[in-house]
């Protein structure tokens, strides 16, 4: 489940993946830019040793509110069901999927070990998705394959799945609810 966490972590980063038009980026970026960009942004929160666990998972924790769209996320883990939802109990389920997620995988923050990501490819999706393909070198162990599922919002680009060593977060997610 580590190739997960270091996923989620780096799409925390895409997660916090996403144009950061407060810090100058362009909103125009293309998919790749986007997830190299919160890549590289996500690392150097891991990497910041003046951050104790909870200062990087308050910053992580900034990053995803931006740059997922959690909204959709609910939608693909319910799939059939979220139109039975009203939309209180659609709120609600979007709010405790957000602390599920934050929560779980938070705990895992400080496994960190010097990995590095690298952008290797990308391709359009239906729908006007993108995913974006990356590998993440580690000190020890076999490199890990792990894509990333974004959605256009507006003018930005939005992290909806992450596909590490191809299990999906959505499927995975909507097998357990």
């Amino acid at each position: 489940m580590k190739p997960l966490i270091l996923s989620f972590a780096l799409t925390m980063a895409v997660a916090f993946g996403g144009p950061f038009v407060s810090d100058g980026v362009a909103a125009d970026q293309t998919p790749e830019q986007f997830v190299e960009t919160t890549s590289n942004d996500v690392l150097g929160i891991l990497r910041d040793s003046a951050l104790d666990h909870e200062g990087k998972i308050a910053k992580l924790q900034v990053l995803l509110d931006q740059n997922c769209d959690f909204t959709t996320i609910s939608k693909l883990v319910l799939a059939v069901h979220y139109r039975s939802f009203s939309d209180a109990q659609k709120t609600e389920f979007v709010e405790l999927l957000h602390r599920y997620l934050t929560t779980t995988y938070g705990k895992q923050i400080d496994n960190y070990a010097n990995e590095t990501v690298s952008v290797v490819g990308g391709h359009p999706e239906a729908r006007g998705d993108y995913t974006v393909q990356t590998r993440i070198k580690r000190q020890a162990g076999a490199d890990l394959v792990v894509d990333y599922r974004l959605r256009k919002v507006g003018e930005n680009w939005r992290l909806i799945d992450v596909i590490g060593e191809g299990i999906s977060l959505i499927s995975n997610l909507r097998a357990q609810f």
